[in-house]
């Protein structure tokens, strides 16, 4: 009759918790069952920690939002429900053994007032009421546990210090484990009542480790709405940037992420939610795009990283590339990996004390950034280029300067022609091609002037656009101009305009 009853609700059981939660082995008619019981946690929990031997050092306190689970084992007698309650052992990594006996006698208590299947009851209370019934709601002390491993932990260093033997530090670290262990068993009320915390390990770090991981399984088995793609899924194909906790389904995010590798900007790869300044973490990163892809990621990020740090410059061989560490007081700079030893301005192979040679395509930006630079930014370069020859730029660079704005280009040969007076009719002085000044249009030799006279072409009518006349001398030279002009609009012979009246106006 038990057993039957035992069966149905170890069946019951199994239908109400999963895999994670119950388990349970049978074994010549007799039930052994394991729960993993998670106490349900406050928002905003948190726990607190100090050493007790150091009353003026501050609490710390750290948030977590889940604790590792209570385990229930729990054994069937024969006569269960019936006479006997089960037996079984209460086990925790965060309760001390005196709180963790006092829930063992409450379970007692539960059994006393029902004399019947208990099983549920017991693992809604733990799950519950816990920390209800041992009145730590506000929050987790762990103060004791921390303690007792600082003391275990500064006995191990001390036996490392002492440079003793292996065998003796193992029987060190025996004795400090069987130290653990009777202070375990002096400290508890109950045997029921088992504390899990490794010895030497950090239980405070054990609790942060456990709520991480366990964030993570709670996140995939939810189901979120990509603030990208705006479609719902599941936790394991999504991704959530933290501290903001915006969340993104994992195509997207991967799709994101490959664009920003490609381009090389691996800088600052910020949650995409608009005005969000949380970045991405390596290990984000790693995980939703392929190994390529992150070998890159990291290659860029360690030398943007490089470029930051002012006593590191790259070997400036193409075929070498190796991040050289040089004396910030130092000009020169030598390849560990090919030995090459150069200028750590130039990058050529180091000159001395001679000035950094100047390529034509920076003698412009430098002419402009002497100028304009401060006294200090002056020294430096002279320092680099050598005065004289910074000089000798600024100069050539007002020539140059001058001449393009006061000459131009002959269409045909190239050289400069500089015009100081007469119409816009141009001949080269080197090749005698005919070309227009306002246009640089080459011009026909035969009828050069016909550009200006004919109503299809943009100089029309501008032979002398921008040439400003002498006064005249006398009332003759005016009316020779004003003949002129007349005869220039209205006369349709070509060769009388070229050659006889321009004959008569040099008479």
């Amino acid at each position: 009759m038990d057993y039957e009853k035992q069966k149905d609700e170890v069946t019951a059981l199994e239908s109400i918790y999963n895999k994670e939660e119950f388990s349970y082995n049978e074994e010549n008619n007799r039930f052994d069952c394991t729960f993993k019981i998670f106490v349900n946690l406050p928002t905003t929990y948190h726990l607190t920690y100090k050493d007790l031997r150091h009353e003026v050092d501050s609490v710390q306190k750290v948030q977590i939002s889940y604790l590792p689970p209570l385990t229930l084992h729990v054994t069937l007698p024969d006569d269960y429900p019936s006479i006997l309650a089960p037996t079984f052992t209460l086990c925790s990594s965060w309760l001390r053994p005196s709180a963790l006996a006092k829930l063992c006698k409450k379970l007692d208590l539960l059994w006393e007032s029902s004399k019947q299947e208990i099983l549920f009851t017991w693992v809604e209370f733990l799950q519950n009421e816990t920390l209800k019934f041992l009145k730590i709601k506000e929050y987790l002390d762990m103060d004791y546990m921390y303690t007792s491993y600082k003391k275990t932990l500064e006995k191990l260093q001390a036996s490392q210090a002492s440079k003793e033997t292996g065998e003796s530090q193992k029987q060190c670290i025996s004795e400090v484990s069987k130290e653990s262990t009777a202070s375990k068993k002096s400290n508890s009320i109950d045997k029921r009542a088992i504390l899990e915390c490794p010895v030497g390990r950090n239980p405070i770090q054990v609790l942060v480790d456990y709520n991480e991981q366990r964030k993570q399984i709670e996140f995939k088995k939810n189901f979120y709405t990509c603030n990208i793609c705006f479609t719902d899924k599941s936790g394991e194909h999504c991704t959530q940037f933290l501290p903001c906790a915006h969340t993104f389904c994992k195509d997207c995010i991967r799709g994101y992420f490959e664009v920003r590798i490609k381009e090389g900007s691996v800088q600052n790869i910020c949650c995409p939610e608009e005005k969000c300044k949380f970045e991405a973490t390596p290990g984000q990163i790693k995980d939703l795009v392929s190994s390529e892809l992150f070998s890159k990621y990291d290659s860029i990020l360690l030398s943007a990283t490089l470029d930051t740090m002012m006593d590191i410059v790259y070997c400036p061989r193409r075929h070498c590339q190796y991040p050289v560490t040089r004396d910030l007081n130092d000009q020169m700079a030598k390849c560990p990996v090919c030995q090459y030893a150069f200028c750590i301005r130039c990058r050529m192979v180091y000159h001395g004390v001679e000035p950094c040679k100047i390529s034509t395509a920076e003698k412009q930006r430098l002419v402009s950034e002497y100028q304009s630079g401060s006294n200090e930014k002056k020294v430096e370069m002279e320092q680099r280029y050598g005065k004289r020859q910074l000089q000798i730029l600024i100069e050539n660079a007002m020539s140059e300067n001058w001449i393009n704005d006061n000459s131009h280009n002959c269409p045909h040969c190239k050289s400069a022609i500089e015009k100081s007076d007469g119409c816009n009719k141009m001949t080269c002085s080197h090749c005698g091609t005919y070309f227009c000044w306002l246009c640089g249009m080459r011009l026909n030799p035969e009828a050069p002037y016909l550009h200006f006279r004919n109503p299809e072409s943009k100089c029309f009518e501008m032979l002398y656009r921008g040439v400003i006349p002498d006064e005249p001398d006398d009332d003759d030279d005016f009316d020779l101009h004003a003949e002129y002009m007349e005869y220039y609009y209205y006369t349709d012979d070509e060769d009388i305009y070229d050659e006889d009246f321009v004959l008569e106006l040099d008479d």
